[in-house]
């Protein structure tokens, strides 16, 4: 029952905030502490049994909404958990309207519900409600651009959500049923059926749409560099990770293997290239944000153990850098009054010396110094794939990544202090934690013998490499100017890609 209570116990918050406006900030703090509490138990209960499974209404799976936890879920509970309080803290004195804490809780409730639905068709109705509250979020304090951008991101995820019905639709008249589960079992052996590939070509494309999957995603540039701080780290911690996350339940049912190999690869190498050129911050976090969704495809392509390991550890410990970049990126928007870095860096000494800090250790977790997050998530991937082009293409997007972030490197001189509030402190805190001591959370996944053998010397040596190699690119390319493509991103532009990548899907999945 208590995978039942994570989701509704938000949906019951986000009414009492409506009826109690004057403690809507208070109740989620409250709110987490009991999702803490709930979440910990059950991890208690999945380390013994592997998994904890309830069918809603005492029916049969075949018939009823099966909602399941496992670790992969549990994990991203607990990153929902760690970012929505940094979050919550770094809005602590921000002059809110209650409905705000509204939409976080609806948030909270979605993601909550999706990580554990184990049927096509819930999963549809609570990407649907997603959706909704991501929209609302973007568009919170209704700015000309906000609402663009939160419109374009509407319509597009509504392209994705009629093409994952009609795939539901496919699924359910041939096979019966939309339970993983059974699904996995009435499918084994019909790979080769032209109505599966039809219905698989539909289901990835339309989750691919909000998973940040770069000729997919052309929503979320826009969408993160408009919305604030705080709904931008929600964004790009959690709500693009549900969408890997149901790639992931997808790919243990049907065979999307090299789609998700050949997406990923695409995905890393565009986004690291576009985050290369582009000089805003927030736009530059938003397309390392397409790029880093590359790894996590990968991973989950190759399926074996150790990469689908390192996917989800890849996937949490991006949930919490790249939540700290973007909070720590409000505060230096803020303060300098300029969202391009040329001016920042100008008038980086008005920037509180605590965000600097925040700043840098997110960049250094993101290019994957030893041993932050980002290294530790990575070298458990890299030991998973054993392909030679594969492992060859991974070090090129970790490349791309070091070059992007190297032009953030004059922010941090720390020899300037400036004063922050204490609640944006703790907030940067609490997500540079876990970043710094990630090692032992691996050891929640895969075996020590096996983290540990991902992380050696050779690993580390090729880790800085890759990151002085990058520093140098940059310095080759920083007074360059090169101007890449913009016209993809618009809404017709981006209607016209995804028909066109739809096609290519199809080829992918009927030949693989």
């Amino acid at each position: 029952m208590m995978v039942v209570f994570l989701p509704l116990g938000h949906f019951l918050f986000g009414v009492v905030s409506l009826l109690w406006q004057r403690g809507a900030r208070r109740l989620v703090p409250l709110a987490l502490l009991i999702d803490a509490a709930l979440v910990g138990s059950l991890w208690s209960r999945v380390a013994g049994q592997g998994t904890a499974s309830i069918v809603l209404g005492g029916w049969s799976r075949s018939l009823g909404i099966e909602l399941s936890a496992d670790k992969i879920s549990l994990a991203f509970s607990a990153l929902a958990i760690v970012l929505t309080l940094a979050v919550t803290l770094y809005l602590w004195r921000e002059r809110l309207r209650p409905y705000f804490y509204v939409l976080i809780h609806f948030l909270l409730a979605s993601v909550f519900a999706l990580v554990f639905s184990r049927d096509l068709f819930n999963i549809y109705v609570i990407i649907e409600l997603l959706t909704l509250v991501s929209f609302l979020l973007v568009g919170y304090e209704r700015k000309a651009q906000q609402i663009w951008a939160s419109l374009n991101y509407l319509i597009l995820a509504a392209l994705g959500m009629a093409m994952y019905l009609f795939g539901v639709g496919i699924i359910y008249y041939h096979t019966g049923t939309l339970n993983l589960t059974l699904l996995a079992e009435r499918i084994a052996g019909m790979h080769d059926q032209m109505w599966l590939i039809a219905a698989s070509t539909l289901l990835v494309v339309g989750v691919s749409i909000k998973a940040g999957v770069f000729v997919f995603s052309l929503w979320l540039p826009a969408a993160y560099a408009s919305a604030s701080p705080a709904v931008s780290a929600l964004l790009s911690g959690l709500v693009v990770n549900m969408g890997v996350v149901v790639l992931f339940r997808l790919s243990r049912v049907m065979d999307i293997s090299l789609p998700l190999i050949v997406m990923g690869g695409l995905t890393g190498i565009v986004g690291a290239v576009y985050a290369m050129f582009t000089v805003e911050l927030k736009r530059l976090l938003a397309f390392s944000s397409l790029s880093q969704v590359g790894y996590l495809l990968i991973g989950i392509g190759i399926g074996t153990p150790l990469a689908i390991a390192g996917s989800v550890a890849y996937a949490i410990a991006h949930g919490l850098f790249k939540g700290l970049l973007f909070l720590a990126a409000g505060q230096v928007v803020h303060t300098t009054g300029s969202a391009f870095i040329p001016q920042q860096i100008v008038l980086k000494e008005k920037i509180p010396r605590v965000t600097r800090i925040a700043l840098l250790i997110g960049t250094l977790a993101i290019i994957g110094l030893p041993p932050l997050a980002g290294f530790c998530a990575k070298g458990l991937l890299n030991v998973g794939v054993h392909a030679l082009p594969i492992h060859l293409l991974l070090i090129f997007m970790s490349l791309g990544t070091a070059i992007a972030f190297s032009k953030l490197t004059p922010f941090f001189d720390l020899r300037h202090k400036g004063s922050d509030a204490w609640e944006r402190i703790v907030s940067y805190g609490i997500l540079t934690l876990p970043i710094l001591v990630f090692l032992p959370l691996a050891f929640l996944f895969v075996s020590r013998a096996q983290v540990l053998s991902s992380l050696g010397l050779i690993q580390v040596i090729e880790s800085l490499a890759i990151i002085g190699a990058g520093f140098l690119i940059h310095l080759f390319l920083r007074l360059k100017r090169v101007h890449l493509p913009q016209r993809i991103f618009r809404l017709e532009q981006a209607i016209l890609t995804i028909l066109s990548m739809f096609f290519v899907t199809f080829l992918l999945l009927a030949v693989s």
